[in-house]
């Protein structure tokens, strides 16, 4: 690219949203540096995802795909009748689910259930830039085993009376939002949204501290209505 070109190019703001693709930096239009942290490749993360690829997911399997709110399920117990697969990693993000699609899509599975995003507003990410990550899990899929069913999980509300983690509180607003992102996506590319987060948080926009266990995650009443959802919709024999 030549330096005239490139020099148009900073002059405009498709320049700063090249540069916040690819250096993972939000630069505003002062040019003040601003980290934008999308990393997701810590030890836990490497360990679960090297052991999860030690079980190759299989054209027959139904594939749980998330953070530790999938992780914690016992998919396998609760759907007897479907060969479900756990690939929830705990402290995941779009940035890392996309990294490891690859080896969930090599067979292309039958199902794929998506729930994240969490763990990116709670890094402060914009939602704009989780949504357009999401996008790209969803194209990638998409294009890479188009046979597979995708279903979209809306992001579930958390109480922020009783949410023990700093960087998770007063988040409902940027949730509600990226939802919003969320079924806007499945409109556009016709997939099926499992609006989970309309089933727990009801008009309050809270999760009840009834079926969670730090303002977070669920317990096993919370899990129980999950569970509920896809029996009473039949998610799973579609």
């Amino acid at each position: 690219m030549s330096k005239d070109i490139l020099n148009q190019l900073k002059g405009s703001r498709g320049f700063w949203g090249m540069v916040i693709l690819l250096t993972g930096l939000s630069v505003n239009l002062s040019g003040q540096e601003v980290k934008v942290d999308t990393s997701y490749a810590n030890n836990y993360y490497l360990n679960k995802r090297a052991m999860h690829e030690m079980v190759e997911v299989k054209p027959w399997h139904v594939v749980f795909l998330g953070n530790s709110i999938t992780e914690r399920g016992f998919w396998n117990e609760w759907f007897p009748y479907v060969s479900a697969v756990n690939r929830g990693i705990g402290g995941d993000n779009c940035w890392g689910v996309y990294a490891r699609l690859d080896s969930i899509l090599q067979e292309k599975p039958a199902v794929i259930f998506l729930m994240i995003g969490i763990n990116d507003l709670g890094r402060g990410l914009s939602v704009g830039l989780i949504a357009s990550k999401y996008e790209q899990i969803i194209q990638k899929v998409k294009r890479d085993s188009p046979g597979t069913r995708l279903v979209l999980q809306t992001v579930l509300p958390i109480n922020e009376s009783t949410i023990s983690y700093d960087y998770m509180k007063d988040k409902t607003s940027a949730i509600k939002v990226l939802n919003e992102h969320v079924r806007g996506l499945g409109r556009r590319y016709d997939l099926q949204v499992i609006d989970l987060y309309r089933v727990f948080a009801g008009n309050s926009d809270q999760l009840p501290e009834k079926f969670c266990v730090d303002g977070l995650h669920l317990n096993e009443k919370g899990y129980q209505i999950w569970i509920e959802n896809f029996q009473d919709n039949k998610v799973l024999c579609q």
